[in-house]
């Protein structure tokens, strides 16, 4: 979606806006997913607007944005998560400053233990889309334990902003439907700091600096 929006020459956002009309198979029905496609809009719009999207940010620091919903296309969770990354063009190295995620979960019953489900989903997100991988070595894991299987570290947990959308509508899902936008709004921050589109997971600093290198 993002590399659409670029090469149209067209605002990122403003382009997914576009295109979220709530209409046809996007209306959304009774009982879960009233609302369609526009409850995905302002989920993007607030989270565009709480990340800062549009303002200037430093040398080799980026600010990515994703939408996406969770669950079934009948029963879905809309997420709208911002990701401002700094890329190291020394060593490749990417280093999260902060995730900002906007969600609809319809009602929610307890804030406290949603904003758990949420935040833990999003760190999943944050873990798989730089650290977590494997090989397959003549049909088994080469990792077979932590010591060498690479998960995210307390020490790397970045600044997280969570906000749920007041809503009457009927309660969805939030086990893992936060992990979605996590990934591929870490993925465009490292393009808008550094021009550079990695596409494969997790995305480690070798893969940052070869890319960089082809750049130049």
């Amino acid at each position: 979606m993002d590399e659409v929006a670029h090469e149209a020459g067209i605002d990122p956002v403003a382009f997914r806006l576009s295109l979220l009309d709530g209409a046809g198979g996007n209306a959304g029905s009774a009982p879960n997913s009233v609302g369609g496609a526009h409850r995905q809009a302002a989920v993007l719009s607030r989270c565009a607007q709480k990340a800062g999207w549009g303002s200037t940010m430093p040398k080799d620091v980026g600010l990515g944005i994703a939408s996406t919903f969770g669950q079934e296309r009948s029963m879905p969770t809309w997420i709208a998560c911002a990701a401002r990354v700094r890329v190291d063009r020394s060593n490749g190295h990417v280093a999260v400053e902060k995730l900002t995620l906007v969600v609809d979960a319809g009602t929610v019953i307890h804030l406290d233990s949603a904003a758990a489900q949420a935040e833990g989903a999003a760190l999943w997100g944050l873990s798989t889309a730089l650290y977590e991988g494997t090989e397959f070595v003549k049909g088994q894991p080469k990792d077979t334990n932590l010591d060498s299987y690479r998960v995210l570290r307390m020490g790397q947990i970045p600044e997280l902003e969570i906000e749920f959308i007041p809503s009457a509508e009927m309660p969805v899902g939030l086990g893992e439907p936060a992990t979605t936008a996590v990934a591929p709004a870490i993925g465009n921050a490292i393009f808008a700091a550094s021009g550079v589109r990695l596409r494969d997971l997790p995305i480690r600093p070798e893969a940052v600096r070869q890319a960089l290198a082809h750049q130049a």
